[in-house]
């Protein structure tokens, strides 16, 4: 049958694979080409350097070498075997790319500073070139950066992290140094102290307390953040004690108190991000997927941490930030994924941030993070996680001053008070800071019933809990009484006017609940009376709140609560509306749980995602069985004596 005229014949689309097979056939296999280099490179060793006989070839390479070269014909073999090795393994760990510029830029620098002398051919054509433009100084000065650059570009090295592990081991040869001359004062002051005295329980060993060296992950240093605004209140209002070395023993009501061991802290090997191909497509996805529903976008950078990696694109003129928002759904359809986070736009920046999870988590430990965090801080300091950038963040809970943690059950909300708690006592003495612990479910606080800090036994009904907070109120109204005499504002002004009259100082006071609903729903009235009158008043006294729950409901966390409890740590939540009432916002609902968490600071709204420290039951039972040991527990027993006659009256 004749085509009719102005028709075109189409002819067969053949299949893809086909189509892939035919683009290929013609392309070189990488393994061949490496195994040439290798081959290539082990010649030239025997050649150059062995002076071995390589024959009328290997006379023509090397003086061919020698005369365009020169000196830097010698860092040619190993960098054929080393280049050829790569491509011959097609390791996905190690990028060729950056390798192959790294070498360019290296030879470069090193034929540039080698100049007419020892760079032959090319070194003299480099130095006629840049001699007259930036002279001799000007071409050493460009001949070392390149060289440096292609370092850099080889080894993958940096010059931030290599000063930063320098300075860390500096300060951290200066504090061994200064427990050395600790420890020999204390032998003197011990050789030289009455006989009759002895210790009721013999110290912790000093000299295993910590480890000489420390990983640049742990450098608070090279991560400086301080997540509290201090500029909206005086400096005077959170003046507190200075600070004491970690290794330096307490003294404490005749008795010498030394804080525990944190070499019992467990250090996982996990790096952050993922590989560099597996962000590479998932990038490409990204924006494909974004193009697909007609949204221009273009990568602009990203940011790799433990459990996330956002991914920072900018979007074409004329396109609503809202339209990206929009697609949360959409998107994680295109990625594959379960769920991700949208910022748009990212704070400060001119870009939409989009996280997505990482194909292989990292998770973060305690022992990862955990470090002498510097400044002169309360005993209250604690350590959160990692930021997204795979930062260490911590926090004083001094100046938050209370916390309202929320999230369910598996999300990581137990293991964030285990991480609060064993800061804590890592860094503090009984003297220091005093604790309440209230464990409606009987399950979580139990490790610590033996600990020398707590001011009660664990406290598990929630009637005796309620009783508890009404005599810490009248504890709060003693300390204000104090304060009034000798005209201080807050506790350490306080703690420094008793000293000096011979008494002894008053400890911070940081009370824990576990499970804030279940009081609630005993005694409603009652607890939330207390919550809103210590969250009011006791930040001066040192009478700091931690509340968490995991029904982050209206009824539970009531309007006058949150107004008086301005920090917030939200966990994976079920709905967008339990995220609304603990962090005033959405974003909750969309975390992956275990530990994945949004940090919400005092005096700011913007949130802050953290993958929160893990710290294992066995690695608390060695905490507090070193806190134990030293000291035996002094509890209040007018606060205990009033709960359980609280208790007996409204049974009666």
């Amino acid at each position: 049958m004749a085509r009719k005229k102005g028709q075109t014949k189409l002819r067969p689309r053949k299949p893809a694979r086909i189509r892939k097979r035919k683009k290929t056939r013609g392309s070189s296999h990488p393994e061949l080409i490496g195994l040439s280099l290798v081959a290539l490179g082990l010649f030239l060793t025997v050649v150059l350097f062995l002076g071995w006989d390589g024959g009328l070839v290997g006379e023509k390479i090397a003086s061919g070498l020698d005369a365009v070269l020169g000196s830097a014909r010698l860092a040619l073999p190993p960098v054929l075997v080393v280049l050829g090795t790569l491509m011959v393994a097609r390791s996905s760990l190690v990028d060729v790319k950056p390798f192959r510029t790294g070498v360019v830029v290296l030879l470069f620098g090193l034929l540039t500073m080698l100049g007419v002398e020892s760079g032959g051919k090319v070194g003299a054509f480099l130095d006629a070139v840049f001699g007259p433009l930036i002279g001799s100084t000007g071409t050493l000065i460009l001949g070392a950066f390149a060289l440096s650059t292609g370092v850099i570009l080889l080894t993958g090295a940096s010059v931030g992290a290599l000063l930063r592990h320098s300075a860390h081991a500096a300060r951290t040869s200066a504090a061994a140094a200064r427990r050395t001359v600790q420890r020999q004062r204390e032998r003197e002051r011990k050789s030289t102290a009455p006989e009759s005295f002895e210790p009721a329980e013999p110290p912790i060993d000093g000299e295993k307390a910590y480890p000489d060296v420390v990983t640049e992950s742990q450098s608070v240093s090279a991560h400086p953040l301080v997540l509290l605004d201090q500029r909206d209140e005086p400096e005077a209002d959170f003046e507190s004690p200075p600070p004491v070395a970690f290794d330096e023993p307490r003294v404490g009501e005749g008795e010498v108190y030394r804080l525990p061991d944190r070499g019992v802290l467990k250090r996982s090997r996990a790096s952050n991000g993922q590989p560099a191909k597996a962000a590479e497509r998932t990038a490409e996805a990204l924006v494909q997927g974004l193009a697909n529903f007609g949204v221009e976008a273009t990568l602009v950078g990203q940011v790799a941490g433990p459990r996330v990696t956002r991914y920072e694109l900018q979007l074409a003129p004329g396109t609503k930030v809202g339209k990206v928002a929009a697609l949360k759904d959409d998107l994680a359809y295109a990625l594959a994924t379960t769920e991700i986070r949208i910022l748009a736009p990212i704070p400060g920046k001119q870009a939409v941030g989009v996280e997505v999870p990482n194909l292989a988590p990292n998770y973060v430990t305690l022992g990862d993070i955990f470090d002498e965090i510097p400044g002169a801080v309360s005993p209250l300091s604690v350590w959160l996680g990692k930021d997204i950038s795979g930062a260490p963040v911590w926090t004083d809970l001094a100046r938050m001053p209370h916390v309202l943690i929320a999230g369910t059950t598996g999300s990581g909300k137990s293991g964030c008070i285990n991480t609060m708690l064993c800061s804590v006592l890592l860094r503090a003495t009984p003297d220091e800071v005093r604790m309440i612990l209230v464990d409606p479910k009987r399950v979580e606080l139990g490790l610590y019933e033996s600990i020398p800090h707590l001011l009660t036994p664990v406290v598990s009904s929630p009637k005796a809990a309620a009783a508890c907070l009404a005599n810490v109120l009248t504890e709060m109204d003693r300390r204000y009484e104090k304060m009034s005499l000798v005209r201080a504002r807050n506790l350490p002004e306080l703690n420094r006017a008793v000293t000096k009259r011979g008494e002894q100082p008053l400890p911070y006071l940081l009370i824990v609940i576990d499970e804030l609903a279940d009081l609630m729903m005993i005694s409603p009235q009652n607890v939330e009376e207390a919550v809103i009158r210590l969250a009011q008043k006791s930040r001066a006294v040192g009478i700091h709140l931690v509340l968490a729950t995991q029904r982050p409901s209206v009824d539970v966390i009531t309007g006058m609560i949150k107004a008086n409890v301005p920090s917030r740590i939200a966990f994976a939540v079920s709905s967008q509306t339990d995220s609304r009432v603990i962090l005033d916002g959405a974003g909750a609902e969309s975390l992956l749980g275990q530990g994945d968490m949004l940090f919400k600071p005092l005096g700011t709204s913007r949130l802050q995602r953290l993958q929160g420290a893990y710290v294992t039951e066995e690695e608390i039972a060695l905490v507090v069985e070193q806190c134990r040991s030293q000291r035996g527990q002094d509890l209040d027993e007018s606060l205990l004596e009033a709960a359980e006659a609280s208790i007996e009256s409204e049974d009666g």
